[in-house]
């Protein structure tokens, strides 16, 4: 009979796993072209590359509100569209503790909206700032739900930065990207 503690240690294996293969597909990445730095409280910035992503931790937002906030500040929700781009942003997220586990709804955790929704054709999800469909998915074990209610996606803590479906209406942190030569303003909730 395979007791909790197999469970516990065939599922910290499984996370080492996961962190070795994150490991080797990051090397050669320059850490200096991912320095933190705080825009204003609770809103911290990193540049890979051309693209500037922020992590609003100040207030939680509903879907919509995220997504209206970022587009009033020349960014957009964040668009995972690639697998470089998720494992990088992932990483910046757990080196700077920006990751924890969730208590109920009503703690948004650190779950973050991401642009992606089904609200225009069900199960057909799109990223919606680029009015795109999903070409490559990320999606948590048994993810997306096909719950009526469950339309919006968001990322989170949950096996290393997975996608999972939710009510849009629920409030959750969220990231914005923009592209870095965007003029940088000050950005109050």
């Amino acid at each position: 009979m395979i007791g909790k503690k197999d469970i516990c240690y065939g599922a910290l294996i499984g996370i080492l796993q996961i962190f070795s293969v994150v490991k080797a597909d990051i090397e050669g990445w320059e850490m200096a072209s991912g320095e933190l730095y705080q825009n204003v409280e609770g809103a911290y910035s990193v540049r890979f590359g051309k693209t500037e992503y922020t992590v609003w931790h100040r207030k939680p937002l509903t879907w919509q509100n995220a997504y209206d906030f970022c587009e009033r500040y020349n960014s957009s929700l964040v668009v995972l569209n690639e697998r470089e781009k998720i494992v990088k942003l992932q990483l910046f997220l757990v080196k700077n503790n920006f990751v924890q586990a969730q208590i109920n709804d009503d703690d948004p955790g650190f779950i973050y909206w991401i642009g992606g929704n089904d609200l225009k054709e069900r199960n057909k999800w799109m990223w919606i700032p680029i009015n795109k469909p999903f070409t490559y998915t990320h999606w948590l074990v048994g993810e997306p739900t096909r719950s009526s209610d469950q339309r919006c996606v968001e990322m989170g803590d949950k096996a290393l930065g997975r996608w999972s479906n939710s009510p849009c209406s629920l409030k959750r942190y969220f990231i914005c990207e923009r592209s870095f030569k965007s003029v940088r303003q000050r950005i109050e909730l």
